[in-house]
């Protein structure tokens, strides 16, 4: 029984010094240097690449000292990032953007690529936020077997650490020593990095979701922004195309009896016109279901982000797979947007032809002739 406490008690002497014993990065940088030029030194090489080694578990343990940091952060601040989310989303609810119903066509069309910029902007954000609740679920199921390996490597670089001692004074021994020490300080870091984000999974979880319905909900004002302006630009060229065909046939009746030529023409104008009514009721209907496929996916992404983080549960409920089962039965089937992407271009490529050919009329107006041949 003395044995196991004197042994207890030396272990707990040993291993703060051991976690103290902290090598400082730039002083191994001066010794690699100073390494490095030694070319005739013994064991120049092997000296060299344990100092390297020893450099880069530094740089490791940073990397899991920043992690730790922001988790802790998850941690400490979850009921003030919380409400801060929640006040966000509130505002954006209220938010009324304005649909550029005074300006005129020229604004509107460098308004509306603006808003498609920042409605794709939206998009990408939301997706990021949903995309980083499966990796935190994902993460989830393979943390209890992470943590095993880490304190494994953690004890066994500890052991061969107390093995080395301290009692060391040629160049590649104290090179091998500080990459003990640099991967024993790496490895506590990795175990503490683990074991928080083990802790903070459920509010980092609840933050992504949070942020997810605050980039939704402004995705949907801004959608719905995008559309009211594309119908205030509709409206305008369309006004504008019934003024041009009206100019038109003011011009054709000052001159008296219309020519054949011109009669034909201005059939021609009153298609055009009727096509880009048409065409306008098209496009409408197309941004409609170009929303709705929009929608529908944003369902399907969504839960697909319930099922993944609701999967290790899976087992230990049969009610919960039910419920799962019953929310994949109802989903939409995937909409394929790039088919109405397409037609929507086509119309707009149509519309582009429609309105050049009636923007020309008041000119082409001047052009025709009697049917005898005079002006």
């Amino acid at each position: 029984m003395r044995l196991i406490i004197a042994l207890l008690l030396s272990l707990l002497l040993i291993q703060p010094v051991l976690a103290a014993a902290i090598p400082n990065e730039s002083q191994l940088r001066q010794e690699l240097k100073l390494a490095e030029g030694n070319k005739n030194a013994p064991n120049q090489a092997e000296t060299v690449e344990a100092l390297q080694s020893a450099i880069n578990w530094l740089t490791e343990r940073k990397e899991s000292q920043n992690n730790s940091q922001q988790y802790q952060r998850v941690i400490d601040d979850f009921p003030k990032m919380t409400q801060e989310l929640r006040r966000q989303l509130t505002l954006e609810e209220a938010k009324i953007l304005p649909n550029g119903e005074n300006l005129p066509a020229s604004d509107l069309e460098q308004l509306i690529l603006q808003t498609s910029s920042q409605l794709l902007e939206q998009a990408r954000l939301l997706q990021q936020e949903q995309d980083r609740t499966r990796e935190i679920s994902d993460s989830l199921s393979q943390l209890p077997q992470q943590q095993t390996e880490a304190r494994r490597a953690l004890t066994e670089v500890q052991r061969r650490l107390q093995a080395q001692g301290n009692n060391q004074t040629t160049p590649l021994a104290l090179a091998q020593l500080a990459l003990l020490q640099a991967e024993a300080a790496a490895r506590k870091a990795k175990v503490d990095e683990l074991d928080l984000a083990q802790l903070s999974a459920n509010n980092r979880q609840e933050l992504a979701r949070m942020r997810a319905d605050v980039y939704k909900t402004r995705h949907e004002k801004i959608d719905v922004q995008l559309q009211a302006l594309r119908n205030n630009l509709n409206s305008q060229r369309q006004r504008e195309a019934e003024r041009a065909l009206e100019k038109t046939e003011q011009l054709a009746e000052q001159n008296g009896d219309l020519p054949a030529s011109l009669r034909k023409q201005l059939q021609i104008n009153r298609e055009l016109s009727a096509a880009l009514n048409d065409q306008a009721q098209q496009m409408d209907l197309i941004s409609s279901q170009q929303r709705q496929a929009a929608a529908q996916t944003l369902q399907v992404r969504q839960a697909l982000s319930t099922i993944i983080e609701q999967s290790q549960w899976l087992s230990a409920s049969t009610a919960l797979g039910e419920t799962l089962r019953a929310q994949v039965a109802i989903l939409p089937e995937m909409p394929k947007p790039r088919q109405l992407d397409s037609a929507m271009a086509d119309l707009r490529v149509q519309r582009l032809n429609f309105e050049n050919q009636l923007e020309s009329l008041p000119q082409r107006a001047k052009e025709f002739k009697q049917d005898d041949g005079s002006p």
